[in-house]
C-alpha cells in the first residue's frame, strides 16, 4: 500500500513527538496521528465496527466512545511500545497499523535476534508500564462511582495486562514466540564474552 505515503500531508503539530494529520483522509488504511514520526493506520475495518458500536448504544454514548478509545489505545499502546523499541535499537520504524483485535508495528529487520528479541518484549513492557498502576490503584481504592471511567480503568489496566500475558505465548504470529528467544540469546552473549576474557588473559 506504497500510495499512502503519495500526497504530501499538512500536519498540526501537538508536541515533538505527537501530531495529527490535516486533512484526514479516510482510506483502507486511515492514518489518524503520527508518534515519534511514525505514521499510526487505522484500517477501515476499525471505523466501520466503531460506527455501528456508536449507533446502536444510545442510552450510553458516552460509556461506549470511553471503552471503544480504551481498548484501542491498549492496541497502541503496545505497538508503540514495539516501535520506541526499534527506534532505539536503531531500526527505522515506518508504520504502526490497527486492526480490530491486533496491531501491527512495521520495522525494519534488527541487526540481530537479540534486538528482535527485545523488540519483541517493547510492546508488553509498554502495557505494563500502564497497566500496572492502574491496577495497583484500583486494588487498594476500588473502582469510582462513575462507570464511563471504570470501563476505561477496567481496560487499559485488567484487560490490558490479561493480553499482554496471552501476547506472550509462544505461539506463531503472537510476540511470545520472538520474545523468549532473549534467554537463550543472552546466554550465548555471556558465554561469547567470558570465552573472549579467558582468551584475552592468556
Amino acid at each position: 500500500m506504497a500510495n499512502r505515503f503519495k500526497s504530501p500531508r499538512i500536519y498540526q503539530r501537538q508536541s515533538r513527538t505527537f501530531e495529527i494529520p490535516l486533512p484526514i483522509k479516510i482510506d483502507s488504511l486511515t492514518e489518524v496521528m503520527r508518534i515519534r514520526d511514525v505514521g499510526v493506520y487505522i484500517h477501515w475495518t476499525v471505523l466501520l465496527i466503531a460506527a455501528i458500536i456508536l449507533l446502536n448504544v444510545i442510552r450510553h454514548p458516552l460509556l461506549s466512545l470511553l471503552g471503544l478509545t480504551a481498548y484501542l489505545s491498549v492496541l497502541v499502546i503496545h505497538e508503540s511500545g514495539h516501535m520506541i523499541a526499534a527506534q532505539r535499537l536503531h531500526c527505522k520504524v515506518f508504520s504502526i497499523e490497527i486492526y480490530p483485535i491486533f496491531g501491527f508495528c512495521r520495522f525494519e529487520t534488527p541487526w540481530s535476534r537479540f534486538d528482535h528479541c527485545v523488540i519483541a518484549w517493547g510492546g508488553v513492557i509498554a502495557q505494563a508500564i500502564v497497566a500496572a498502576p492502574i491496577v495497583l490503584y484500583v486494588s487498594i481504592f476500588g473502582y469510582t462511582r462513575f462507570q464511563p471511567v471504570n470501563a476505561v480503568l477496567a481496560l487499559l489496566g485488567f484487560f490490558s495486562l490479561g493480553v499482554a500475558a496471552f501476547n506472550l505465548l509462544p505461539i506463531p504470529r503472537l510476540d511470545g514466540s520472538i520474545a523468549w528467544g532473549v534467554i537463550p540469546e543472552t546466554i550465548k552473549r555471556i558465554s561469547s564474552g567470558n570465552r573472549k576474557s579467558s582468551s584475552r588473559t592468556y
